[in-house]
């Protein structure tokens, strides 16, 4: 089960990371849709590309914006844990959509704090200086959801483990 799996992984990976439509369509459109829920802000198609609007910044959505690199090592991570925890292989199909589910989400919810970040910052600093609080930003909302879904998955293992040594 683990190697089909894995080559269903890889087919996905390879579409989403070659395909421009899959990442703007799959990726960006639902992560900009949810980060306008979750900011408030009207998200609009502009052309091909997805805009959170607001009074004093816009926020471009491209499809360097589609997280699907997180998406790859988010499946390749929940498959680990999965297979780890002895999760039955029909349970394990779930992977690939649970994967792209949190991905949608954590890339609205980074969405979201970088177009904050990006407001507050932006007035202060010199436009090639931009680049980088929005990055940090980034990185910093990928690595928490990465270790919240990696605390998820193991913590009753870890109570499982405390509970043996006590006793």
């Amino acid at each position: 089960m683990g190697v089909v799996l894995a080559l269903a992984m890889t087919i996905v990976a390879g579409v989403a990371t070659s395909s421009v439509l899959v990442r703007r369509e799959a990726f960006c459109g639902p992560a900009a849709h949810v980060a306008a829920l979750l900011s408030g802000a009207p998200c609009v198609k502009d052309g091909v590309e997805y805009r959170l609007i607001g009074s004093d910044l816009d926020l471009t959505v491209a499809p360097a914006c589609a997280a699907v690199d997180y998406f790859c090592l988010l499946a390749g991570v929940l498959s680990l844990l999965m297979t780890r925890r002895g999760v039955r292989w029909g349970l394990q199909l779930l992977v690939l959509p649970l994967a792209w589910a949190l991905t949608i989400f954590i890339n609205a919810l980074r969405l979201t704090a970088c177009w904050q970040a990006d407001r507050l910052v932006q007035p202060w600093l010199p436009p090639a200086l931009w680049p980088a609080p929005h990055m940090a930003v980034g990185i910093a909302t990928f690595l928490v959801g990465l270790i919240l879904v990696f605390w998820v998955m193991t913590r009753n293992t870890m109570t499982a483990g405390k509970d043996e040594h006590h006793e």
